[in-house]
């Protein structure tokens, strides 16, 4: 499939990693993060979009990262990235140029920190995405769990959200969650509780 064509895509993204509330990295990757590496998960569920002639309505994503630091801005990030298993081979061509940003787009300013400029691995896996008012949740088996829970704002009844950030993956207003993690992949793995997490609506396009 070209990568070169033009797409766009809109959504739901959820993140969690092993910093604690507010990930310094979210701010700016020139911060070191809260326990000196970065390990970081995002589930993407898509609404709608289109690559080339690719439907990318109702797919679903996971990738995840470990950054050695000392900052994530230094890169040598070691990436891999879960597909769903019921998306075809065309589907999963268009995401995984999407999320490697060969296609272009916002997760190119990601990819530059990739080592070697690449993903690490693609896999296709059954994947469930569950999204509700005030939590997300993505499970991959035994290989991924991420459990988002939104953060109750100071009046009590809405959530607490924070906006205007320089976040090119995430939706203008971000809502503050806690999140639950468990990766148990050939390459990477982590377990956290309690951690850092938030969730956006995204649009995207390369």
């Amino acid at each position: 499939m070209p990568v070169n064509q033009l797409w766009w895509a809109e959504g739901e993204l959820f993140e969690g990693c092993n910093c604690n509330l507010l990930c310094p990295c979210h701010i700016t990757f020139r911060q070191p993060p809260t326990n000196g590496v970065c390990d970081a998960i995002w589930g993407a569920a898509f609404r709608r979009g289109r690559f080339g002639e690719a439907d990318l309505a109702g797919l679903g994503a996971v990738i995840f990262v470990h950054s050695p630091g000392p900052t994530m801005a230094d890169g040598d990030w070691t990436p891999v990235l879960y597909v769903d298993e019921k998306a075809s081979d065309e589907q999963s061509d268009a995401l995984r140029a999407i999320f490697s940003g060969e296609a272009g787009g916002p997760w190119r300013i990601l990819g530059q920190f990739y080592r070697d400029g690449q993903l690490a691995a693609v896999r296709k896996v059954p994947l469930e995405i569950a999204i509700d008012a005030t939590a997300r949740t993505v499970r991959a088996s035994d290989r991924v769990l991420l459990e988002v829970q939104a953060i109750r704002g100071a009046d009590r009844e809405g959530t607490a959200t924070i906006a205007n950030l320089r976040n090119v993956i995430h939706g203008d207003v971000h809502t503050l969650a806690r999140s639950n993690q468990r990766v148990k992949d050939e390459i990477i793995s982590w377990e956290e509780q309690g951690k850092h997490g938030l969730f956006s609506r995204f649009r995207w396009e390369g």
